[in-house]
């Protein structure tokens, strides 16, 4: 599982199918949240090094979650996709994004305290 700061530029090092990347001009980055389903993406060019660095082994992708509006919102688990020029899936994994504080867009999660209901979680809308 991945680990991605909130708010941070986050070098991702992955192994991406080493030979395939030559065919791809850029990689679409697809997170979508397991709670609210929330998606966002974001787009790495292979030809700037600030963005895309790679080796025999494994690459790496610099996810900047510094710029407004392009930050993931909630704190948890996401499903990570990566596409080849916005259409061969490259990639899947499992990421969790951390040090969130999440002002105005929580999930207020209760715990039913009755005994037979103990494994439902209600969250507000």
């Amino acid at each position: 599982m991945l680990i991605i700061q909130k708010g941070q530029q986050n070098e991702l090092v992955l192994n991406i199918n080493n030979n395939s990347r030559q065919e791809f001009n850029t990689y679409t980055l697809t997170f979508v949240h397991a709670l609210s389903q929330e998606s966002k993406s974001y787009v790495v060019n292979t030809n700037n090094p600030a963005e895309y660095a790679e080796n025999d082994r494994y690459c790496e992708i610099v996810l900047n979650l510094q710029v407004a509006g392009q930050d993931l919102n909630y704190e948890g688990q996401y499903q990570l996709q990566i596409f080849g020029n916005g259409t061969t899936l490259v990639f899947t994994s499992l990421c969790r994004l951390v040090g969130t504080t999440e002002k105005g867009n929580e999930f207020i999660q209760y715990i039913s305290p009755d005994e037979d209901n103990s494994n439902y979680i209600y969250i507000q809308d």
